[in-house]
């Protein structure tokens, strides 16, 4: 089934590997950017085909994957991010959430997030700060770390030795210097050093 959706022109884009297709209905221009497999997907249509409704689907979608991971490429670029934390941002910026998700796995599969690295320099900074569990935890699970991969990635830094809970908490309580042991006690509280 044909509709008057023609192809302008079809050219190579900035990223290798991906052809820019400017489209349009006579009115409106729309340009996709899409890879070359996608393009061989979609069947290859050419200049001034009218292409099907099916074909122009699977441009819309190789376009939204693209941006998709152009979008995750600049988020991951600032900064470290959890998958879920990747999932969250991709949608605010309107990639639909199957697509963020499909993305964000990607960005899993090739390296670009890696959340048990991530956990263990957040939680070694943490530390360092003088900050204990139940501080750092709740800050942690806002960035979308779950509990368990946080009490996982905890259990192992300390098992190999590259934080001491107790040493810190000794720090703390020399920095502040409280003599009586329910000043201790506060401060410990205050910090994040109770119960863990």
């Amino acid at each position: 089934m044909m509709f008057d959706m023609k192809i302008v022109f079809i050219r190579a884009a900035r990223t290798k590997g991906y052809l820019t297709i400017r489209l349009t209905d006579g009115e409106e221009n729309i340009d996709f950017t899409v890879s070359e497999r996608d393009y061989a997907e979609a069947g290859s249509p050419c200049v001034a085909d009218n292409l099907t409704r099916d074909a122009l689907s699977a441009l819309k979608l190789a376009d939204m994957r693209y941006r998709a991971r152009l979008k995750a490429s600049r988020v991951l670029a600032y900064g470290d991010n959890s998958e879920r934390m990747l999932v969250i941002k991709l949608v605010r910026a309107g990639i639909s959430k199957e697509i963020a998700e499909e993305t964000a796995r990607e960005m899993v599969m090739r390296g670009y997030v890696n959340n048990v690295r991530q956990l263990e320099r957040l939680i070694v900074n943490e530390v360092a700060r003088l900050s204990g569990p139940r501080k750092f935890i709740p800050k942690l699970i806002a960035k979308g770390y779950s509990r368990s991969d946080i009490d996982i990635a905890l259990d192992e830094l300390i098992a190999r030795g590259e934080i001491d809970l107790d040493s810190a908490r000794e720090a703390l309580i020399k920095k502040y210097g409280a003599p009586s042991c329910e000043e201790r006690c506060a401060i410990l509280y205050k910090h994040g050093f109770s119960d863990y």
